[in-house]
């Protein structure tokens, strides 16, 4: 499988927006309800805060493709407050699990995060998504808090935080 990273511009927007519409409703229902999906998919990947994130907010986001179809996306935010590496989002097309992207997904993320010299990487993901919990634990991640998040309307994120602390 000839996979590729690259980054995003405001014109992959509409891309990102389609990937994620697929990803979110093939993936969450049974761990957060179709209302909720379709609240943090508004929410989440409008084409403001879309826009917003990377023109203001520092965040990086990184497509990834098989051969030149996009597949999935990262997006990655350095705070160097604390040398870290936000892994704000990863996500990948169902009908590509269980392939090694993900594992690649995250080896990228870890690439860059040794480039910028972050000291770790930590993510949040919801505490009944065990599947993606079990390749961030066999990655190295490690649990460090449960969070709960009031996101709006009745809504919440009931997270992990998960980090993977780096060598260099």
């Amino acid at each position: 499988m000839n996979i590729r990273f690259r980054d995003a511009g405001l014109d992959d927007i509409p891309l990102i927006q389609e990937l994620s519409r697929r990803i979110w409703r093939e993936h969450y229902p049974g761990i957060i309800s179709p209302a909720q999906i379709d609240y943090m998919l508004d929410r989440m990947y409008s084409t403001a805060r879309l826009r917003d994130e990377m023109v203001n907010e520092g965040y990086r986001y990184i497509m990834v493709c098989e051969q030149d179809s996009p597949v999935g996306y990262l997006s990655l935010r350095y705070h160097p407050e604390d040398a870290s590496l936000a892994l704000s989002k990863i996500y990948l097309l169902g009908s590509y699990h269980a392939k090694g992207i993900g594992r690649r997904m995250l080896q990228y993320t870890k690439e860059q995060a040794m480039v910028w010299k972050a000291t770790s990487i930590f993510l949040f993901v919801n505490r009944h998504n065990r599947k993606a919990i079990r390749v961030y634990e066999r990655f190295g991640f490690k649990r460090t808090a449960k969070t709960v998040t009031d996101i709006g309307n009745g809504f919440v994120m009931d997270d992990y935080r998960m980090e993977l602390k780096l060598k260099h």
